[in-house]
């Protein structure tokens, strides 16, 4: 269960949420890591691409589930936290049936329309084939994907984070295994990628599924009767993920035009080497948001504000110190990074290392950025959340890339998302300060 006191170590309670969800996040980045080394090494340049054109398609099934996901744990746990079993149970049952509903319709949008949207995405030539492998499997999984991440967020919700990661590494373990027998044995190009990672969801799925539906959870499946205003509730507060994902989709998309515009395949290539480090730091902060996430909501549905401060605190300090670490080592040594995805591509090489410099800089400051939205979700106010997701992930980048590469160059494209956290952080700055002043310190005595 989620109960907190104020006698216990913030920092333990931090380490009991955070660590786990981190550990098991990070092991899936480095799954997906391995996955494009695999690709890189075997098929090329073409095949990163290919990789980097299909993520828009991604992020928009991330952005429907997780905007549903937060939303309806935020409020599950609020009820948990006042006590009320019940409500929390119809926000659990009608969150997962709404994420399933979707997501299957949109999949069979995708089955349906999938040469549109492979040319959509800006494939062509050779990129075509890839892209059009790639997604053509991966589509039948996306559904069970999805299911995955609402089930890990109300598991981590009820406090048990190790369960979470037990049932995701299970399934990482399987796609490390099945990309060496598909990509480098049986040499199955891009679809066997795509069917090694689909694959390896369905276990964590199934043990889900049998988690909630053997009653071992604090939550229940209800029955239920959909409600207009319940589900706006759940939209509203989770409005700050849907920004997030959404805006990368969108982003993603203008960085693929541009590059091939620009760089051509080895641009975009680039582009998905520094998404993947990108990605290793996503997910590290990632994991402390989604750790602190459920324990914030519970202690300000029992308004316990001191404790969500004092998380507040732990969790910049955390971040802060990843995003350090990680630009020092990207920034010193973006060879070595870029090297273990490229063979033999002098051109990738160099477009990529200028490019990671550039882009490193935003490890300073998007881990703040990030931990501030989630502290205004947590505390009922999604519009200022969403705010500080919209610039950070869409407006800022997107106003940026339409207006310094034509001035500056290559350079622009790479120093858009630091210069887009930069003013972000100013922003979250000052809303944090006065959102510090309006809360009461402590409410409990």
């Amino acid at each position: 269960m989620l109960e907190t006191n104020k006698d216990k170590s913030i920092v333990k309670i931090f380490l009991s949420y955070s660590i786990p969800t981190i550990i098991g996040l990070f092991l899936t980045s480095f799954i997906i890591i391995v996955d494009g080394i695999f690709i890189g090494w075997k098929i090329g340049e073409n095949g990163l691409a290919a990789v980097n054109l299909t993520l828009p398609v991604m992020y928009l099934l991330l952005a429907l589930t997780t905007t549903i996901g937060v939303g309806g744990v935020t409020l599950a746990t609020q009820s948990l936290g006042a006590k009320q079993n019940d409500r929390a149970n119809y926000y659990f049952s009608f969150s997962l049936a709404a994420i399933l509903a979707i997501n299957v319709i949109i999949v069979i949008l995708l089955a349906v329309f999938m040469d549109e949207i492979v040319v959509l995405l800006g494939s062509k030539g050779v990129v075509y084939q890839y892209v059009k492998d790639f997604l053509g499997v991966l589509k039948y999984f996306y559904l069970f994907s999805m299911l995955n991440i609402a089930f890990s967020m109300f598991i981590r919700a009820e406090g048990k984070p190790g369960l979470s990661l037990f049932f995701g590494v299970s399934g990482n373990v399987i796609n490390l295994i099945l990309d060496y027998v598909f990509i480098l044995r049986l040499e199955w190009g891009m679809s066997g990628a795509a069917l090694a990672s689909g694959i390896a969801v369905l276990l964590p799925f199934l043990c889900g599924l049998g988690y909630f539906l053997t009653n071992r959870s604090v939550y229940r499946f209800v029955k239920f009767t959909a409600d207009w205003h319940d589900f706006r509730a759940i939209l509203l507060n989770g409005s700050a993920e849907f920004i997030s994902q959404i805006s990368v989709s969108i982003t993603t998309a203008v960085f693929n035009l541009l590059l091939l515009e620009r760089m051509g395949v080895n641009g975009v290539a680039a582009m998905t080497i520094i998404g993947y480090v990108f990605f290793v730091h996503s997910m590290v902060i990632t994991g402390v948001a989604v750790g602190i996430h459920p324990v914030m909501s519970y202690n300000y549905g029992a308004k316990n504000t001191e404790i969500i401060f004092k998380l507040l605190t732990v969790a910049i300090k955390a971040v802060s110190l990843v995003g350090v670490l990680l630009f020092v080592v990207s920034f010193a040594a973006p060879e070595i990074i870029i090297g273990i995805f490229s063979k033999g591509n002098d051109e990738l090489l160099q477009i990529g290392k200028f490019g990671l410099q550039c882009f490193s800089l935003a490890f300073l400051l998007n881990g703040y950025n990030f931990i501030a939205a989630v502290f205004f979700t947590s505390i009922g106010e999604p519009k200022t959340a969403a705010i500080v997701s919209c610039l950070r992930s869409l407006v800022l980048v997107v106003t940026f890339l339409m207006v310094l590469p034509p001035i500056f160059g290559d350079i622009g494209i790479w120093l858009t998302t630091p210069l887009a956290e930069v003013v972000t952080f100013v922003i979250a700055y000052l809303f944090l300060n006065s959102y510090k002043g309006k809360l009461s310190y402590p409410v409990n005595k």
